[in-house]
C-alpha cells in the first residue's frame, strides 16, 4: 500500500484519503493512534482511525449502527446510554474492540426488568467490575473458608459450581437492602464478609436489583457461576482469561511443559499421552476447532487433571514455593488453584506466595 499524503503538527494531523483531507485535532480519542500508525508506516491501519466513526465501523455489526457524526451508536434504531455509548466510542477510537459491550448491551435487552436495568449501571462503575469478551460481567462473594455462603452456611461456592432460583422469589425493590437471592458484590463491599472471596460471573441478564443501601456496591441474582479464588483487584474495563497465561484453558491433559524425559517442567509430573503436539509445543485450546473448546464435562476433566499436575506444589511452604521461578508460581496459582487474575497480581513473588498460602488456608 502507498502512504498517503500527510503532514503532523504538535496540535493537528491532516491526511489526504483517497483525495478527500482529514484533519484530527490533538485531544481527538483517535488522534495517538493515527499518529503511531503513520509514524510506524502502518498505513493499512490509517483508515480506521481517521474518524471516530471509522473506527467504530470497524467493530458495529449486526443490529448496531453508527450516526453520520460517528458519535452516537444505535441499537435497533435506540441510542445507546451516555456512559456505554462513551465508554465504545473510547475503545473503538484506541485500537480496542469493544466487542464485550456491545455483547453486554444485547445480553442486558434480555433482563426483564426496567427497573434492574436502570440500577445496574451505578454497580458497574464501581472499580475492578470488568466485562467479559461475552458480554458478562465479574463481581466478588465473600464465604466462609470452606466456600459456604456466609448467611446460611449451605451453598457451596468452590471455583466452578453454578448457582440458580426462581426470578420471581426475588424481591427488585431496591428499598429492600436484605432478601431472599443470591448475593454479589464490588470487592469493598465483599471484604467485609467471610474469611476468603471467590469471582462470580454474572449475565446481566440475571440481575434482579441493586439495593440502595451500601452505597450501590451489592446486588440481588437469580444465577451465578463461581469462576475462581480471588487474588487481586480486577480490571474496570474488561477481562479476559484468555489472554492471561496462568489461567487460560488447560491443555487436553495438563498445561505443563515437555522436558526431554517426558515430565513436565514445571511440576515434575509425568505427561499425559494423549496431549496433542505441533512442531514440539503444546496445542492451545485457542487452536481447537470451537467445538473442543465449549465448556463440557470433558472440559471438567481436563481441569481436574491441571490442578493434579500441580499436586507437588501443594505440599510447599513459603520457603520451597520460594524457590520456584514466578512463571511456575503463577502456573500453580492460576490453574492448580483457580486464582483469577494470577499473572498480574502486583507486589512479586512474595505477594503472589502469600496469595497461595491464603488461598489455600
Amino acid at each position: 500500500m502507498n502512504p498517503p499524503a500527510y503532514l503532523i503538527t504538535r496540535e493537528s494531523i491532516t491526511v489526504i484519503w483517497q483525495g478527500k483531507p482529514h484533519v484530527v485535532q490533538k485531544g481527538s480519542p483517535q488522534f495517538n493512534n493515527l499518529r503511531a500508525a503513520i509514524i510506524e508506516e502502518r498505513w493499512e491501519d490509517v483508515p480506521r482511525h481517521l474518524t471516530v466513526r471509522k473506527s467504530l465501523q470497524t467493530w458495529a455489526k449486526g443490529e448496531f449502527t453508527i450516526d453520520e457524526s460517528g458519535e452516537t451508536v444505535f441499537y435497533r434504531g435506540e441510542s445507546l446510554p451516555r456512559d456505554i455509548n462513551a465508554r465504545i466510542c473510547e475503545m473503538a477510537s484506541a485500537g480496542e474492540d469493544p466487542t464485550p459491550l456491545l455483547n453486554f448491551w444485547e445480553r442486558l435487552q434480555r433482563n426483564p426488568s426496567f427497573r434492574s436495568v436502570e440500577q445496574l449501571f451505578p454497580f458497574l462503575n464501581h472499580k475492578g467490575i470488568p466485562i467479559t469478551p461475552d458480554g458478562c460481567f465479574l463481581a466478588y462473594k465473600g464465604v466462609n473458608n470452606n466456600y459456604t455462603d456466609c448467611h446460611t452456611g449451605e451453598v457451596d461456592n468452590r471455583p466452578g459450581t453454578k448457582h440458580e432460583m426462581p426470578r420471581n422469589k426475588i424481591s427488585d425493590d431496591p428499598e429492600h437492602a436484605c432478601h431472599y437471592g443470591y448475593h454479589v458484590g464490588a470487592e469493598r463491599y465483599a471484604k467485609g464478609f467471610g474469611s476468603r472471596m471467590v469471582i462470580c460471573k454474572i449475565d446481566p441478564e440475571h440481575v434482579v436489583c441493586v439495593p440502595y443501601d451500601s452505597s450501590k456496591e451489592k446486588m440481588r441474582v437469580c444465577k451465578y457461576e463461581v469462576i475462581g479464588n480471588y487474588g487481586d483487584t480486577l480490571p474496570s474495563t474488561t477481562y479476559n482469561d484468555k489472554e492471561d497465561p496462568a489461567t487460560s484453558s488447560p491443555h487436553r491433559a495438563h498445561d505443563c511443559v515437555s522436558d526431554d524425559s517426558g515430565k513436565c517442567e514445571v511440576c515434575g509430573e509425568e505427561l499425559e499421552t494423549d496431549i496433542e503436539e505441533d512442531e514440539g509445543n503444546l496445542v492451545d485450546d485457542a487452536d481447537l476447532p470451537p467445538e473442543e473448546t465449549e465448556s463440557s464435562e470433558e472440559d471438567e476433566e481436563e481441569k481436574r487433571k491441571a490442578k493434579k499436575g500441580f499436586s507437588k506444589f501443594d505440599k510447599m511452604g513459603f520457603e520451597d514455593l520460594a524457590k520456584q521461578s514466578i512463571e511456575a508460581l503463577r502456573k500453580y496459582a492460576g490453574k492448580g488453584l483457580q486464582i483469577v487474575g494470577a499473572s498480574k497480581i502486583p507486589g512479586g513473588k512474595p505477594a503472589l506466595i502469600a496469595t497461595i498460602l491464603k488461598v489455600r488456608a
